[in-house]
């Protein structure tokens, strides 16, 4: 596919980071210093305005088969796609960070006055507060998935120092029934569980640990990793009460949590104590440890900081982990800080930019093929559905490369862990975790 990328920031550079290998791709950016950021991708990048018609013609937009409008302007990306529209492009994608422009492109009136020069709106803060959600539901994960249409759970677990499986060797570990391990992640390298060598393994303290497992197998995975006293999620403690913060507590609150919301500004409060009935509202400062204390952070199960300033997340997040608070989540905003904040300690650090990548792959991909998570842009979850034509086979004989593995097979509404006997057939669904730089060899053997 030809694919113009408008923006080469967070968000619009990681999608032509994911998207060049398999795609020609033009990136537009005002910016000169873009070219030299994407010298390693092998992509046109274009210097100018994404409204520049002159431009857009010279990224051939009229032969585009998505335009993805991706700058830090909201008003730019809208303009932007109906020029890209106007000109011949046949999908149009659009980021916006405000919720206003959500309300207003998800108005029936605004969409009969624009028609289709806008396919799909994106708004990572939304994706970002559901994956929050997701993860608080979970306690003692980094990261947790409900896949295939709820019947299996993908979690994600961190080897402590000191912990149960730190220093053990991966073959002498007994997983409850019900718990596939897929692998390790070790800091930028994925090991599959059908990776040679993967038994002797010896794990260490911060290596990342994948499941797939079934309901029951969800319940005694938990157990493994998290204490009788921490399994129970009641209180949480969210600072930042912009988009992303009361979202997440207005998700919280629907699942019967105990929600205090911290913000700094006092207009702001008033309008989250209005949309958040029973959500404690406190208007200060979040990195004000009386403050903090006296609200009872010590009592809380986890905290949540969402504010749009990096520092003051991280410090919110040190002054909890010291707090002894057992689980603590952290916006980032700028990718660069995300392996400060692991440095440090922060448990689990979430950028709006992972969900928005994930999101554009998924509407991208072929219809027979679901992205279901991305981790850290190193290791993906997808699910596939295999062709008609395709050949009867064990599971175990597929032709996948080193650094993927089957997680699971969905067959009707019947899902399967991996073993010895499991077969593969015509319609199935398989779901297959690999790493990044292996995704498309997945891809060309089995789709």
């Amino acid at each position: 596919m030809h694919i113009v990328i408008a923006g080469a920031g967070e968000i619009g550079g990681q999608i032509a980071k994911a998207l060049y290998t398999v795609h020609d791709v033009v990136v537009i950016d005002r910016e000169a210093e873009t070219r030299e950021k994407l010298v390693q991708l092998d992509v046109q990048v274009l210097v100018g305005s994404a409204t520049d018609v002159e431009i857009l013609r010279e990224a051939k937009v009229d032969m585009a088969d998505v335009f993805v409008a991706a700058t830090n302007w909201d008003e730019v990306n809208l303009l932007a796609c109906m020029l890209a529209k106007g000109l011949g492009a046949k999908e149009t994608l659009c980021f916006v960070g405000k919720a206003s422009y959500m309300d207003i492109l998800n108005d029936p009136r605004a969409i009969e006055i624009l028609g289709t020069r806008i396919d799909k709106v994106l708004w990572p803060q939304r994706s970002l507060a559901k994956e929050i959600v997701e993860v608080i539901q979970v306690p003692g994960a980094v990261d947790a998935e409900v896949v295939a249409n709820g019947r299996l759970h993908f979690v994600e677990y961190r080897v402590q120092e000191g912990g149960p499986y730190a220093k053990k060797e991966i073959a002498l570990l007994d997983w409850p029934d019900g718990v596939f391990m897929a692998g390790v992640l070790r800091g930028d390298r994925f090991v599959a569980s059908t990776d040679p060598g993967f038994g002797v393994l010896v794990l260490e303290p911060e290596d990342r640990l994948f499941f797939m497992t079934t309901h029951s197998g969800f319940d005694a995975i938990q157990a493994c990793f998290v204490s009788k006293r921490n399994r129970g999620v009641r209180r949480v403690m969210v600072v930042g009460g912009g988009n992303v913060g009361y979202m997440t507590a207005k998700e919280l609150l629907a699942r019967r949590l105990e929600v205090t919301i911290i913000d700094h500004n006092a207009e702001r409060c008033a309008w989250l104590a209005e949309n958040l009935p029973g959500a404690w509202v406190l208007e200060g400062d979040g990195t004000n440890l009386e403050l903090l204390e006296s609200e009872g952070l010590d009592r809380a199960d986890v905290l949540v900081a969402v504010t749009e300033n990096d520092e003051k997340n991280l410090l919110v997040s040190l002054i909890a982990k010291q707090q002894g608070v057992p689980k603590v989540i952290t916006r980032v905003n700028r990718a660069e800080n995300r392996r400060l904040f692991e440095h440090v300690g922060i448990d689990i650090p979430m950028t709006p930019r992972q969900a928005a990548v994930r999101e554009v792959l998924d509407w991208l991909l072929p219809e027979n093929i679901d992205h279901l998570a991305l981790i850290e842009d190193r290791v993906e979850l997808m699910e596939l559905e295999l062709p008609p034509d395709f050949r009867s086979k064990l599971v175990t004989e597929l032709d996948i490369p080193e650094g993927s593995v089957v997680v699971a097979l969905e067959r009707e509404r019947k899902v399967f862990l991996p073993d010895g006997n499991l077969r593969a057939n015509p319609g199935d669904k398989i779901l297959i975790l690999s790493a990044r730089e292996v995704t498309d060899a997945v891809l060309a053997k089995v789709s």
